[in-house]
């Protein structure tokens, strides 16, 4: 018994030597945007008690119709109980509606200059008043996808398409271009077991990816006069189609496995762990894995089953620890956050989020409506500077799906 652990041990070591000996020549891997977890700061790992343990920490299924169960679990009966989750995200978006906002100001002021050149040459205010945006991408997303996840047993699919366009001050006239252009497609299946009398639980999964992306697409802007803009998004729209056409060649997929752990400590307090993305090598790159770590309590006061049941959750994660893919920076890594959810029997039920994601403030609602009708709202910001509150992108999203 005391050499198997031994073996374990050592393998666990092996595993983590051999990603952090790669992390620095990796890439990040495909991650779903779950607006729960985001909304909350991303600290999640210890929580996963519902369908996003699929994505967040395989172990978190075996929570699945475990909570507010009192025949299975009697020290965590006073929960909401979630028996089961299948559900279409049928559109989301996340977009950074700021920036939005200061193109639209610029635009707004300059839409004459963009008729002809000489117009634009002839306007003293221009070049001064896009300097701000100089090569400033500003990322738009859309989201979809679906998942089924039950005790012990999940899988799910989604993509998230990606376009970051820019604008060029130029070295003569101002000129548009696209940083990049990236399509995750994913599938993803996941399972989970109790050990100790439910105390632990383990769990694994497996993703099969596929990362399309097109990089520095570039155009005159002069040239969005001639036809209204046509013939540039004439371009695009084949790029695009060029590139997803890729996704039948199965020989671009890439294959990883996601491993995971739970230990519950007391009814109020879990710690979790999870790495993801292990062994995946993707466009011709390896992938860093992203090793994730931390805890979760749900005050037993403040939480409650039955008919108007209440569930409050704080939480706290270091996250992708290995990754230093834009220098290594303990800050960006700190995830904190908590979460409020009062159900109102079956008619309704309202989740109220707030948090900090490497050092930026996160924010988000859901709302489920019959429990049939899901809508979810977040706002959460990267980091694209060069140290923890240097620039801030900050992201809006929406999703709304149908289903359990």
């Amino acid at each position: 018994m005391k050499s198997q652990t031994k073996l374990s041990v050592s393998a666990l070591a092996a595993t983590l030597l051999f990603a952090g000996a790669t992390a620095s020549m990796a890439a990040s891997g495909p991650q779903y945007r779950s607006l729960r977890g985001l909304a909350m700061g991303n600290a999640f790992v210890a929580i996963v008690d519902d369908k996003e343990a699929i994505y967040y920490n395989p172990a978190g299924l075996n929570l699945i119709n475990a909570l507010g169960n009192a025949a299975a679990r009697p020290g965590l009966a006073n929960y909401p109980r979630n028996r089961i989750n299948a559900r279409v995200n049928m559109v989301g978006a996340a977009l950074p509606l700021g920036d939005f906002k200061d193109f639209y100001g610029f635009f707004k002021d300059h839409k004459k200059s963009f008729s002809d050149d000489s117009t634009m040459r002839s306007d003293n205010t221009l070049f001064n008043d896009l300097a701000p945006f100089d090569r400033r991408p500003v990322e738009i997303g859309l989201l979809h996808g679906a998942e089924f996840a039950m005790h012990n047993f999940g899988a799910a699919y989604w993509a998230d398409a990606r376009i970051a366009p820019y604008a060029d001050v130029g070295v003569l006239l101002p000129q548009a271009g696209i940083e990049t252009i990236q399509l995750d497609a994913v599938v993803q299946v996941a399972g989970a077991h109790g050990f100790l009398n439910n105390r632990l639980a383990a769990g694994g999964g497996y993703r099969l990816a596929n990362r399309q992306t097109v990089r520095n697409f570039q155009v005159a802007a002069s040239e969005f006069a001639t036809d209204g803009g046509q013939s540039v998004l004439n371009q695009v729209q084949d790029t695009i189609n060029d590139k997803f056409s890729n996704l039948s060649d199965f020989t671009t997929y890439g294959h990883g496995i996601d491993l995971g752990a739970l230990w519950q400590q007391t009814s109020w307090l879990r710690f979790g762990a999870s790495m993801q993305n292990m062994g995946m090598y993707l466009n011709h790159e390896y992938v860093t894995p992203e090793l994730t770590v931390g805890l979760a309590i749900s005050p037993p006061l403040a939480s409650t089953g039955r008919m108007f049941s209440r569930k409050v959750n704080l939480a706290l994660d270091l996250e992708d620890i290995l990754n230093d893919e834009r220098n290594y920076r303990l800050l960006s890594k700190v995830n904190f956050g908590a979460e409020v959810q009062q159900d109102l029997w079956w008619l309704a039920s309202l989740r109220l989020s707030g948090g900090y994601k490497g050092g930026y403030w996160a924010a988000g609602t859901g709302l489920d409506l019959l429990t049939a009708i899901h809508i979810e709202a977040a706002s959460w910001a990267e980091e694209v500077g060069s140290y923890t509150g240097h620039i801030e992108d900050r992201y809006y999203a929406l999703r709304v799906g149908v289903g359990l």
